[in-house]
């Protein structure tokens, strides 16, 4: 009963994803209550854990009031931390556990753990990519070089892929530097490359950091 329940979860889920919509408070409650009576039967059940997560996601970005928008982003980093006790080597929980603590404006060791975590447990899955691409350059400064370096590479490897979402992300922090020298971008970001290029000569403004 409890794996039907994450199954029907699930199921909404993916109907959302397939409608490209982006679903209202009232349907992500309705399939939250799936989760909630899974987790009822089996309290530690991974996989539920981690749909309430990703709810818990999709409600604090829907909320519009940010006390309930907060709260929802640490319901879902306490179920993502649950769900890593039984499921320490799955680089999508660290990935959102990750992201989750970006939301919270948490940037600690927590966070930079779980970016490494996520890097070398999935480095070849896009929806880590993407989300440690986003999070990684989000905390740029709060990098080591060894995280930086497997920043870079994680670019690198999402050019075969998913070039045109890695792409996405890099622009959005004007952080064309780690993609102008790799090859597989140039038909999406040549015309970047070429205006940054010309903005970083001598005399000529430039562009500062992630967060612009």
């Amino acid at each position: 009963m409890a794996g039907l329940l994450v199954q029907t979860a699930q199921f909404e889920v993916d109907r959302w994803t397939l409608a490209s919509g982006t679903p209202g408070m009232a349907e992500i409650s309705r399939t939250a209550k799936y989760l909630t009576e899974s987790l009822g039967y089996t309290p530690d059940n991974p996989w539920a854990l981690e749909g309430a997560g990703a709810l818990d996601l999709a409600k604090m970005r829907a909320s519009r009031i940010p006390r309930q928008a907060h709260a929802a982003a640490r319901d879902a980093h306490a179920r993502f931390r649950q769900a890593l006790l039984q499921r320490p080597t799955s680089p999508f929980l660290w990935a959102n556990l990750a992201l989750t603590k970006l939301y919270l404006d948490e940037i600690d060791d927590e966070l930079l753990t779980a970016l490494r975590h996520a890097d070398e447990l999935g480095p070849w899955e896009p929806h880590v990519q993407q989300t440690t691409l986003f999070v990684g350059l989000a905390v740029w400064r709060d990098l080591d070089p060894a995280l930086r370096q497997a920043l870079a590479r994680t670019v690198e490897r999402g050019a075969s892929r998913n070039a045109k979402k890695m792409f996405e992300i890099v622009k959005s922090y004007t952080r064309f530097d780690l993609i102008c020298a790799i090859q597989k971008y140039q038909p999406i970001a040549a015309a970047d490359c070429r205006k940054a290029a010309e903005t970083a000569r001598p005399g000529a403004p430039t562009y500062k950091g992630y967060r612009q």
